[in-house]
């Protein structure tokens, strides 16, 4: 157990170490730091419920949500829908801030999301069809990012207009969606997805496509729809970028390098 739990002391190090030496990208009006190798890129809250309105068209021929009624979750053709607004992106210089603007301005990046439709219905893991699945991010200016911050969570429903308002920043399809859960409310397990960009702010689509043929980004979340709610509620969650394929093997072979001094050592 020593040796396992030493293996992933050195894996997460190894991860730090490549990570603390990434540089500034500023992409689309707001900076972060490169997390190129794999690693958190940002955090969210959300609120999300299942839908049978249709979407509409945006401005730039993204599916934007029309409306914010629900029906109960196992309706038959009912999408999961949901907004939500990243309160902090991934930077090392202002670790406890959610000030990630370009140029300390007042702004916001707001989600959108729809699509999802559950295929599977095993308790444990709930597999959504992702082939209508999408999610937009915008970039909002400082009057909506006033109104979107400070709405609560339970009413952040009320917002659907609002953030998708904005400058679109970046668009993503989803290539899987899992709900790992004993049920579709949510509570007590987790939300998995694997994304890929596919549009958006050219700068924001050159920093965040680093994976050709793969997916670029993951989405772990937590919410719950409580019992007989239509809306979730406490939602939250992080969007990690995928480590590239280099990355990893240079990941490896820094592990072997450590267990190969470790066996010398202990010969």
């Amino acid at each position: 157990m020593k040796y396992v739990t030493s293996f992933i002391g050195a894996a997460a190090l190894a991860v730090a170490s490549f990570n603390a030496s990434a540089a500034t990208v500023s992409a689309g009006g707001v900076v972060w730091d490169e997390v190129a190798n794999g690693g958190v890129l940002g955090n969210f809250n959300f609120q999300q419920w299942y839908s049978t309105t249709a979407y509409g068209v945006g401005s730039q021929g993204q599916q934007t949500i029309t409306s914010n009624s629900a029906v109960p979750i196992l309706t038959p053709n009912a999408y999961l829908t949901g907004i939500g607004v990243f309160t902090s992106l991934n930077d090392g210089r202002q670790q406890f801030s959610n000030q990630y603007c370009e140029g300390a301005v007042s702004c916001a990046l707001t989600f959108a999301f729809g699509g999802l439709k559950v295929a599977s219905l095993t308790p444990g893991e709930f597999i959504f069809d992702t082939s209508a699945a999408w999610l937009n991010v915008y970039f909002q200016s400082p009057a909506i990012a006033s109104v979107v911050n400070n709405s609560s969570n339970s009413t952040f429903r009320n917002q659907f207009a609002n953030v998708q308002n904005g400058t679109l920043w970046a668009t993503f399809s989803f290539d899987s969606a899992i709900l790992r859960a004993q049920s579709l409310s949510g509570s007590g397990g987790f939300f998995e997805a694997m994304l890929s960009v596919t549009g958006g702010l050219p700068d924001v689509v050159a920093a965040l496509d680093r994976q050709s043929g793969m997916s670029d980004i993951s989405i772990w979340s937590q919410a719950a729809f409580g019992s007989n709610g239509l809306y979730s509620s406490g939602g939250s969650g992080r969007v990690e970028l995928i480590p590239t394929p280099a990355s990893i093997a240079l990941l490896g072979l820094g592990l072997l390098g450590l267990a190969g001094a470790r066996r010398f050592k202990k010969a």
